[in-house]
């Protein structure tokens, strides 16, 4: 459209109409800036190309103004553009003071002008309609959509914590639990939902890729990665600038802010929803001399931002000052003194120790009971039967929890409560030491040459002289012959040589993953490797093998070994982790009287970690560095042998008295609210249930047909949606699908999608079933019908029209109003005498009986039955408005209801917990009454109609 835009005008966006109404607040050349006040958005259109449409009312019209009050129009007129209405009861009322939930009827009027759908596509919408309103209902609303296997840990946490508005806790797995998973999960479900718009992601620069590629990989989201290359882009071409209010969702270093202040305050001053930050450990503060710049840095942004979420795998490795201080971050209010943290941690052991009995299912003595009924202030009689009552004791454990000092902000789950877990082996190879390699930087070098050495050698001439190439075809010709292996080596360029060496002299079926490589080419490197009939080996470098995990594998090489416990850690948890189905075998070669091999009896004698996942590794080896790292460089003596023995031996007693405290540290009760085994069952049903509804595939073929997307199945029931050819561009919202020039593959099976990345997870919260969705409701698409109805019972060429409406609550995202709709939808089905036939000819009975009429056909009917058409929409709409009322009534109550129950939840919760946030509950008060005010005004919105003329039956 082409307006003469000015300030203060009303419009409603024709693909958007739940936004509501719209004001203009600026004009320019070329774009026109629309904010739309009960929806709490702004849109910036195009002028040229605004899909908008002005609203102007007529003589004897009904209009509403911001208060509520209902007048009748007698005339208008306009002033610099803008129209000023003069009442029927002598006022007058300018545009801009207009109700925002006002919205217009197209189906009707595209209908009359001769806009008429196909059969197909009208059923299509109905469907759309539906599932919509299914989604909007639907509990695990935010959390179906993700590329996750179903763990149920990893589910209950986000589903508790993801619900909340803004929350602020520390997610403390243990490695390998999937706390990234489970993060993606809050963040998918607060955006979907509308609980936050923006997202800071701030993790150590190793990260930031892992990140990138888990978000989208996993749960589709784009998040842009800020590094000084990017923010210098964007500054050359605009330094005034704020680069960070350049995207809304971001991730970036956290060196990247300390390095540059400008960058930090930019941060700092664009204002973000939700805070994530990864590897919290590493935010240091004690009592005497406060943070470090990093823990002040996350300080800062923490107490600008409503949502907060910490991630660390070791909560309490670093002290118990460092816990406290990360959990100051999360409440400053609740957390502000040291001493009285400990104390009551201290003060909790008792509950602790009983809730352990109650969790392991222990029969309680007398005193015991006693004991449990004075912390809850029960009878000891309300408890007499509770070693008989499993509902019982169910009842009291979570009574406990309600209590725990800090079960509401920190959730930490262990391989130990969450098992499953099959263990991991080493397999040590002694390789002999090389003619060539003697008195040579291999044997007398700096520890990085001696560990290393073949980075020395970039054009490949290293592979004719070290043993380990040998002893790799070895290995895999003979003892792995038939298995799939992963080998990771530090550089991408070890692994091209390596490559090359495999395939060219071996023969060896190879798969190459670095960071070198694009995305696609990495995606089809792994699905490459996926497959049976594919890559034997892959061969990753160290950071190409990040953020990718290979739960089908139980043979990793680790050709070298890093000089980070941590870095190490990570490598082998490419498949020591959830989902793994079997022992792994991890494959170390070394060469005798090198580094390699003193570095290896290091993590294997002192830190265990080829055995085990320890959490306390890292904190022994930065412990023992100073001593470590010369004797791992020194020469091959006995004299030094035995210093690195009885360092060994050492380290082992520490990192024994380390471990035995956490184990006496361990929190049951904390682990048991981390993943409520009955709430968490329920989600799993849940989703399992999803997976096996099989109507999505069904909704996808109807659509692709529909609009003539060609798309073929493969063998193994995948999918690939070919490219658009030039001709279908002009199909209606086809533009808007997020199909690349090569199409897309996919696939509706979970099993499938987590092993081949190279396809996408089809689900209800795709992207791509999300738009199409959003194109056939908010636009045009299908929304008119005329048609031909066989029956005997009815008049031969009367008219039956078919109205649709969808109801509206014209409010924020975030409040999920449509969720407590009893009906979202209302059809109302009346012939041309204007008898109302919606419950006896149900869409289902009606459906059987309908035939196609050529377009052409079609436009004459409603060229000449118009008035008729018309009149019975008008007394169509009357009746759905009729029943407003007690929707409006219905949904006002079903969401109090709710809203009462969880403020009433929290504020008895804060009484004996002061973890609850007074501002979290003050939040819900507000929403509740925001929501209540638009349930109180519902918004009626013409979706579609369809015509039909009845025939006789063959």
């Amino acid at each position: 459209m082409s307006e003469n835009f000015a300030i203060g005008q009303r419009y409603l966006s024709d693909s958007e109409s739940s936004l509501g109404l719209g004001v203009v607040i600026d004009v320019d050349d070329r774009c026109v800036h629309i904010l739309f006040p009960q929806s709490e958005q702004t849109r910036v259109y195009a002028k040229a190309s605004a899909l908008l449409s002005r609203v102007i009312f007529s003589k004897g019209d009904s209009i509403t103004d911001q208060d509520g009050n209902l007048y009748t129009v007698a005339s208008r007129e306009e002033i610099s553009g803008v129209v000023r209405y003069h009442l029927s009861c002598g006022k007058s009322l300018m545009e801009t003071r207009l109700a925002a939930n006002i919205t217009l009827a197209k189906p009707l009027e595209r209908l009359l002008a001769g806009h008429i759908a196909s059969s197909d596509e009208y059923e299509l919408r109905q469907d759309a309609l539906r599932i919509q309103a299914m989604l909007s209902r639907h509990p695990l609303r935010g959390l179906i959509g993700a590329r996750v296997d179903i763990i149920k840990h990893q589910l209950y946490i986000a589903h508790e914590v993801g619900k909340r508005l803004a929350p602020r806790v520390l997610l403390a797995d243990e490695v390998g639990l999937g706390k990234t998973i489970e993060a993606g999960l809050i963040v998918h479900q607060q955006i979907i939902t509308g609980k936050v718009e923006r997202v800071l992601i701030l993790v150590p620069d190793s990260l930031q890729y892992q990140w990138m590629i888990e978000l989208k990989r996993r749960f589709n989201l784009d998040f842009a990665l800020f590094d000084l290359v990017r923010t210098a882009s964007i500054k050359e071409h605009n330094p005034e600038q704020n680069v960070f209010l350049t995207e809304q969702f971001i991730i970036a270093g956290i060196d990247l802010l300390l390095d540059h202040h400008d960058l930090y305050e930019q941060a700092y001053a664009a204002g973000f929803d939700l805070l994530v930050v990864d590897e919290a450990h590493h935010l240091h503060w004690d009592s005497e001399q406060g943070g470090n710049d990093k823990y002040e840095l996350v300080a800062d942004f923490a107490a600008n931002i409503a949502g907060v979420l910490l991630l660390t795998a070791t909560p309490e490795q670093l002290g118990v000052e460092s816990h406290f201080a990360r959990l100051r971050l999360l409440d400053s209010h609740r957390f502000d003194d040291l001493e009285d943290f400990v104390a009551a941690q201290d003060a909790f052991a008792d509950v602790a120790m009983v809730a352990t009995l109650l969790i392991d299912g222990v029969e309680l003595s007398a005193k015991q009971i006693r004991a449990v009924a004075g912390l809850l202030g029960f009878d000891e009689v309300q408890l007499a039967d509770i070693n008989a009552n499993e509902r019982l004791r169910t009842h009291v454990i979570n009574e406990l929890l309600d209590r725990h000092g800090t079960g509401r902000v920190l959730f930490r789950n262990t391989r130990d409560s969450v098992q499953g877990f099959f263990g991991r082996m080493s397999v040590p190879y002694p390789l002999p030491l090389p003619m060539a390699w003697q008195n040579t930087h291999y044997t007398q070098g700096k520890l990085r040459e001696q560990l290393w050495g073949e980075e020395n050698y970039p054009d490949g001439s290293w592979l004719e002289h070290d043993p380990r190439v040998a002893w790799l075809i070895g290995l895999l010709r003979e003892q792995l012959k038939h298995q799939k292996v992963l080998l990771i080596a530090r550089s991408g360029a070890t692994i091209e040589s390596l490559e090359a060496a495999l395939r060219l002299h071996a023969g060896i079926k190879t798969a190459v993953f670095t960071e070198q490589m694009s995305l696609l080419e990495r995606d089809q490197a792994a699905a490459f490797f996926a497959d049976e009939a594919g890559a034997q080996i892959l061969l990753c470098s160290e950071i190409g093998s990040e953020g990718r995990n290979f739960q089908f594998v139980q043979d990793l090489v680790l050709f070298d070994l890093p000089a980070n416990a941590d870095t190490l850690e990570q490598r082998i948890g490419r498949l020591d982790r959830i989902g793994q189905i079997a022992q792994i075998r991890l494959h170390v070669p070394f060469v005798v009287g090198t580094a390699q091999e003193r570095l290896y009896h290091w993590y294997d004698g002192a830190l265990n970690i080829f055995h085990q996942i320890s959490p306390t590794a890292q904190a022994v080896q930065e412990a023992y560095l100073p001593q470590l790292k010369p004797l791992l460089e020194a020469a091959d003596t006995p004299d030094n042998r035995e210093a690195l023995a009885g360092l060994i031996a050492d380290a082992l007693e520490y990192r024994k008295q380390l471990e035995e405290q956490l184990q006496a540290g361990r929190d049951r009760l904390l682990e048991y609210n981390s993943c409520r085994p009955n709430v968490a069952t329920r989600i799993e049903t849940a989703m399992r249930e999803l997976d096996e509804n099989k109507l999505l595939p069904v909704f996808l073929d109807r659509y692709l047909t529909a609009v003539g997307i060609d798309y073929s199945v493969q063998r193994d029931g995948s999918w690939i949606i070919h490219p658009i050819d030039g001709s279908q561009v002009d199909i209606e919202g086809i533009e808007s699908l997020p199909l690349d020039e090569d199409g897309m593959s996919l696939t509706f099976s979970r099993k499938q999608a987590l092993a081949r990345e190279d396809l996408q997870f089809m689900s209800y919260e795709h992207p791509l079933v999300q738009a199409i969705l959003e194109g056939v409701l908010s636009g045009a698409f299908g929304n008119t019908q005329v048609a031909l109805l066989k029956s005997a019972a009815l008049p031969k060429g009367m008219l039956l029209i078919e109205n649709h409406f969808r109801i509206e609550a014209i409010a924020a995202k975030r409040l999920n109003l449509s969720a407590y709709l009893p009906k979202q939808s209302l059809r109302v089905f009346l012939s041309e005498r204007g008898d109302d036939l919606t419950a006896v000819a149900t869409s289902e009975k009606i459906l059987p009986l309908i035939e196609r009429l050529d377009k052409a056909r079609a436009r004459q009917v409603t060229k000449v039955r118009a008035d008729i058409i018309d009149n019975r929409s008008q007394d169509a709409k009357q009746i759905a408005t009729a029943q407003l009322d007690e929707i409006s009534r219905q949904a006002s109550t079903a969401f109090a209801e709710h809203m009462d129950k969880e403020i009433g939840r929290l504020t008895r919760l804060q009484a004996i917990n002061p973890n609850v946030r007074h501002d979290e509950i003050a939040a819900l008060q507000e929403l509740k009454q925001q929501g209540m005010q638009a349930l109180g005004g519902l918004s009626l919105v013409p979706d579609s109609i369809r015509v039909l003329v009845v025939v006789a039956p063959d």
